[in-house]
């Protein structure tokens, strides 16, 4: 089972009430549940999701289409497989980090310091993108790639590329 953990402004965008969410309960998944957050990224409405085991985290946009709370799962599971494919795993890994993710439940987050880390991911792909020159001429893949090598305390220090190796193996 996997739990997105929104925070409120991505929940109600997404049409959900307090009374739809559900407790979220640890996943046997070895990347853990998600965090999802919406912010402006240049001039754009961006989602970041973010792992609460290992802090890997990614950034989405939202297209021509409204997102709704059928199609964030799919959002998460198709941008996480493809962050993995170029980071170089195997097909055998990505399908580990995945297989888990069979159903899912939305959940209130329920960590301020898995918030604060968030948080601070957000202004750091803020800061890169406008660093890079905006989103016309940055190369946010690069960016993503780069954030995920940042230590994090919470987790000894460790960056997310290194927590996620550790889980998958």
């Amino acid at each position: 089972m996997l739990y997105l953990k929104c925070t409120q402004d991505v929940y109600k965008q997404l049409g959900l009430r307090k009374q739809d969410l559900a407790v979220a309960e640890p996943t046997p998944a070895p990347l853990g549940n998600w965090y999802i957050h919406r912010f402006l990224l240049g001039r754009r409405q961006a989602y970041i999701f973010m792992s609460d085991t290992t802090y890997l985290s990614f950034v989405l946009f939202s297209g021509k289409k409204r997102v709704t709370a059928e199609t964030m799962p799919h959002m998460l599971l198709g941008g996480l497989q493809q962050l993995l494919k170029f980071k170089g795993y195997p097909e055998s890994a990505i399908t580990a980090a995945l297989k888990n993710y069979t159903s899912g439940r939305y959940a209130a987050t329920d960590s301020r310091v898995h918030l604060g880390v968030l948080n601070n991911l957000v202004s750091h792909y803020q800061w890169s993108v406008a660093y890079d020159g905006g989103l016309d001429q940055c190369d946010l893949t690069n960016i993503i790639m780069n954030i995920n090598t940042m230590p994090q305390r919470s987790i000894a220090f460790k960056n997310a590329w290194d927590a996620t190796r550790h889980k998958l193996g």
